[in-house]
C-alpha cells in the first residue's frame, strides 16, 4: 500500500514545530514497519496528489493544501471535513448547545454586542487555531473586550468568538478514535503556546475523572467528525468538565509513540 502523508506548514505550528515534526514521522515510520510505502510532502509544496496513493494522513491547515486533499478518492485521516469543522466559530456552531463548551457567541468585531454580558471573557479568531499570541485574548470587561476587538478589525479580522471564562483548572487531552485518550495532564504556563493558562488556577492536587473526559472528548470527535485530536478542557471545584479548545491533530508530544501506533492502526483499518 502507498500512502501520502502531508505535513504541517511551521505557519501552523507555533512553539510547536518539533512536536509536530515528531508524531508525523512517527506515524509515518510505523506505517512503514508494516511493510508499507509512504511519501512524505509538507503542505507548502503539496500541489497534487501522487500515482498510485491508496490513502492519506495529513496535518494540513491550509486552504490550498486542504483543497487538494479534498479532491482524492481515498481514505483521508483527518478529513477535509473534519479539519475545517475544527476552525474556533464552525466548531462552536457544531458545539453549541452540547453542554460540552463554554457559552458563546460569534459576532462581528465592529463592537461589543449589546447581549453579550459575560466578563471575564475571551475573544478567539474565528477562522483557524491561534497562529500569533493576539489571536486568544483574554479580557476583564466590556471596556478591554472593545479594545481586543478594535485590534482584531485593524487586522483585517471581521468576526470573532467570544467565550465565558470558567474558572478551574486546565487539563490538555490527546487521542485517537476506537482509542480513546492516550495522555492527559495538568496544564501550566509552560505548557501552553502562549502562556494564557496563566489565566485559569493551578490546582493543588490534579485529578480528573477519566470516564468523563473521555466521554466528553468522544462525544466532540464524534460531532466535530475528527478522528486523531487534541484538545483543552476547564475543570472546575466540583469536577465538572468543559471544553474550551478541540484540535485536529496536535502534537501528542507527551505521547508520541504510543499515539503514533494507534494512528497507524486507525489508517491501516480505513483501507481495510
Amino acid at each position: 500500500m502507498r500512502y501520502l502523508g502531508v505535513s504541517r506548514a511551521e505557519l501552523y505550528s507555533p512553539n510547536r514545530i518539533s512536536g509536530d515534526t515528531a508524531v508525523f514521522r512517527a506515524v509515518a515510520s510505523e506505517l512503514e514497519r508494516h511493510g508499507h510505502e509512504v511519501i512524505c510532502i509538507n503542505e507548502e509544496k503539496l500541489t497534487k496528489i501522487p500515482d498510485g496513493i491508496g490513502g492519506i494522513f495529513h496535518m494540513a491547515r491550509s486552504r490550498e493544501a486542504l483543497a487538494v486533499i479534498g479532491q482524492a478518492k481515498v481514505a483521508v485521516t483527518n478529513t477535509v471535513q473534519a479539519v475545517q469543522n475544527c476552525a474556533r466559530a464552525t466548531q462552536t456552531k457544531l458545539l453549541e448547545g452540547s453542554g460540552l463548551i463554554p457559552e458563546s457567541m460569534i459576532c462581528p468585531t465592529s463592537g461589543v454586542p449589546a447581549g453579550w454580558k459575560l466578563y471575564p471573557c475571551w475573544i478567539k479568531r474565528p477562522d483557524s487555531h491561534a497562529v500569533e499570541k493576539d489571536d486568544v485574548q483574554f479580557t476583564e470587561n466590556a471596556v478591554e473586550l472593545e479594545a481586543s476587538m478594535r485590534g482584531f478589525a485593524e487586522r483585517g479580522i471581521k468576526e470573532c468568538v467570544l467565550q465565558n471564562h470558567v474558572k478551574g483548572w486546565v487539563v490538555k487531552f490527546y487521542g485517537v478514535k476506537g482509542s480513546g485518550l492516550t495522555d492527559c495532564y495538568a496544564a501550566t504556563v509552560k505548557d501552553g503556546k502562549f502562556g494564557l493558562e496563566q489565566y485559569n488556577d493551578m490546582p493543588d492536587a490534579a485529578c480528573v475523572d477519566m470516564d468523563a473526559l473521555t466521554a466528553a472528548a468522544n462525544r466532540a470527535s464524534e460531532i466535530l467528525g475528527v478522528d486523531v485530536y487534541g484538545g483543552d478542557a476547564v475543570v472546575d471545584e466540583e469536577g465538572k468538565i468543559t471544553i474550551i479548545d478541540f484540535n485536529d491533530w496536535p502534537s501528542f508530544r507527551t505521547c508520541t509513540v504510543g499515539a503514533a501506533q494507534k494512528i497507524a492502526e486507525l489508517i491501516m483499518k480505513k483501507w481495510k
